[in-house]
């Protein structure tokens, strides 16, 4: 039995203790269930579980399925379709839970049977602070947070009531220092203090364990409980559209109920495809696809998608035109505006929703790193969605400004998930015929480049985009092409003529220039073309003459070899066939005359001009005017 504490350090320790506050058992906690992570649940089903009151089974809605998409290069145009049993009597049926950035502008409702009486749209928040099932949830999350409050109060207790004790053990050490000098030391007494320094202390080490574990089992609950009121607190910024059709039968039967509506978010490109075999040279395979990209906050399952260049904006109007004046005149044109507000609308609630609905509906998990991964994932197909958007719309305007537009349907079923994933679609195939020729222009490149020379015969135009090109299922690279119209003729970059090697040198010898109050530069070009091969190969060669149009710069003394005229843009092309191994030589020679000035005028244009993003950014084309003055620095 310890004996007991002599009155002083009693008192010393009372002192302490009412100054500090004592240890006290701590706050019971409630077990933490150890289930396995919920998944993420669908943005309604999230909203019900605050309602107010559980929905009506009456009022759910009509159950409808999405079946046609029209994809435009900046929205999209949905068709949900629903079967409905109609009366004699004016019926309402409700398309419920749809995105709540729906162009109201755009909707539309037809029926099979009967007649449209009306259609309306209707908003409303996903949930409201005042819900009594949004309350709760606060409330549990605030006394989860209290418990973990205590819990903290008491660690701090304990920290307090540790440096007590501490404090005791110093001045004990102390006082036995004074004491071993004025008078005896009994060892009992000495002992009493130390027993109790260490009972204090082990006492207070177990009670801190004790809180610390039920603080680590409390923390997982505050945690999740303040995610889940943050998903609420995001639920009272999302709206719900609900469209109210109402349609009066001639006749009791069943009718299909179609909605028709427009959403931001879903853009598409085209692109092709060429394929070429050894065992058919004079055909590919075209192949012209349909890169679509949505997060429009609903996924389209096996729908039947169409894609369109058509400006989706323009307005509804009788076609007519106005007066064309020239001049000054006192009789105003009347300027058509595009109907553009609704539209305006939506993308706006579009950026300030989407990324939270699309991440309820489409996270698969609510462990943070799995929602962390997706927003990361999902951040950055939305800033391509954004990026193609963008450059189909001009694409698109670009085709509308000479006159032309083009609808395609998707050939195979697909899913296309509203998770900002780029899903690739076939809209065309056909085999047509194709010529190889070898083409050589050695001012702009040393290698010289095989085409396919072919005539659109496909049932559609094509649109621009990147071709992807492949021989014998090898992927060779990516080309591009500009649009061809039905039956157009057309070229397509295939692969590097490997087997024809070019030189081209300026002829020193041959060249010279002269500086005065006009400069004279005679300039001779030697290109090359060697088959490396063992078989003929037939090269069309390019070169070019300046052609001036600019009156103080003069072009004279042209010398073509072998003979040929250029056409009007100054082009030479020599079409020559080469032997197994044979080196063949062509020579451009020609004078320029231009005044000193032009020089300075070139080099400030290029201060002035911006420096190349990045190194392996394409070289900027230069003009002839810079070619000249680059060419002069070789002399």
């Amino acid at each position: 039995m310890t004996p007991p504490l002599p009155s002083k350090w009693i008192a010393l320790s009372l002192l302490f203790s009412a100054a500090l506050g004592c240890t006290s058992t701590p706050p019971p906690v409630t077990p933490r269930a150890e289930n396995p992570p919920p998944s993420t649940p669908p943005v309604f089903a999230l909203a019900a579980t605050v309602a107010d009151t559980a929905e009506d089974p009456a009022d759910r809605g009509v159950a409808s399925r999405i079946t046609r998409v029209t994809v435009y290069s900046d929205r999209a145009l949905v068709s949900r379709e629903a079967t409905v049993a109609l009366t004699a009597e004016p019926t309402i049926f409700r398309f419920k839970k749809l995105p709540g950035w729906v162009d109201e502008g755009s909707v539309r409702a037809s029926t099979s049977a009967g007649k449209i009486v009306d259609v309306a749209v209707e908003r409303r928040f996903l949930a409201r602070s005042t819900d009594e099932g949004f309350r709760k949830v606060e409330e549990k999350h605030k006394a989860l947070l209290r418990k973990l409050q205590a819990l903290d109060d008491e660690l701090a207790i304990l920290d307090a009531q540790q440096e007590h004790v501490e404090s005791i053990k110093v001045f004990s050490v102390q006082k036995l220092e004074g004491d071993a000098v004025t008078r005896d030391i009994k060892v009992d007494t000495y002992g009493q203090v130390i027993d109790f320094v260490s009972g204090a202390l082990r006492k207070t080490s177990a009670s801190r364990r004790e809180v610390q574990a039920a603080r680590e089992q409390l923390a997982p609950d505050v945690e999740a409980s303040a995610k889940n009121l943050e998903e609420l607190r995001r639920l009272t910024k999302l709206e719900e559209t609900t469209v109210l059709v109402t349609v009066q039968g001639s006749a009791a039967g069943n009718a299909t109920l179609t909605l028709t509506y427009a959403t931001p978010g879903a853009t598409w490109e085209p692109m092709h495809e060429v394929r070429a075999s050894s065992a058919d040279p004079d055909g590919v395979e075209l192949t012209s696809f349909a890169v679509v990209t949505q997060t429009t906050g609903e996924d389209w399952s096996h729908a039947e998608l169409s894609f369109s260049t058509q400006s989706s904006s323009d307005s509804e109007r009788i076609p007519e035109l106005e007066m064309l004046a020239l001049g000054k005149t006192q009789e105003v044109t009347r300027s058509v505006t595009r109907q553009v507000t609704s539209f305006s609308a939506a993308q706006k609630k579009f950026e300030e929703q989407n990324r939270h609905w699309n991440r309820m509906n489409q996270a698969t998990s609510q462990r943070i790193s799995e929602v962390e991964q997706f927003e990361q994932s999902y951040s950055s197909n939305l800033a391509l969605l954004e990026r193609v958007q963008s450059k189909t719309v001009e694409i698109f305007q670009g085709l509308q400004t000479r006159g032309t537009t083009a609808h395609f349907t998707a050939k195979d079923p697909a899913i296309v998930r509203s998770d900002g994933r780029s899903i690739r679609l076939r809209i065309g195939s056909s085999r047509i015929k194709a010529q190889r020729h070898i083409i050589a222009a050695p001012e702009e490149s040393l290698n010289a480049a095989i085409t396919l020379e072919m005539a659109n015969k496909t049932s559609q135009p094509l649109l621009p985009g990147s071709v992807a090109r492949y021989q014998d299922g090898a992927f060779l690279g990516m080309t591009d092409i500009e649009f061809v119209a039905k039956d157009e003729d057309f070229s397509v970059f295939f692969s590097v003529a490997d087997q024809v090697k070019l030189t081209r040198e300026l002829d020193k010898h041959q060249s010279s220039l002269q500086r005065n109050a006009r400069n004279r530069m005679q300039l001779a070009f030697v290109s090359k073309a060697k088959n490396l091969s063992d078989r003929p190969v037939t090269v069309v060669l390019a070169e070019r003459i300046p052609v001036s149009e600019n009156t103080e710069i003069r072009v004279s003394n042209v010398k073509i070899s072998p003979n040929e005229k250029p056409d009007a843009k100054g082009i030479v092309r020599f079409k020559v066939t080469l032997g197994p191994r044979e080196e063949r030589e062509f020579r451009v020679s020609y004078q320029v005359e231009y005044p000193p000035s032009l020089v300075f005028d070139v080099r400030r244009k290029q201060m002035q001009s911006p420096p190349s993003p990045s190194p392996a950014a394409p070289r900027k084309k230069m003009d002839f005017e810079e070619r000249l003055i680059e060419i002069e620095q070789q002399f």
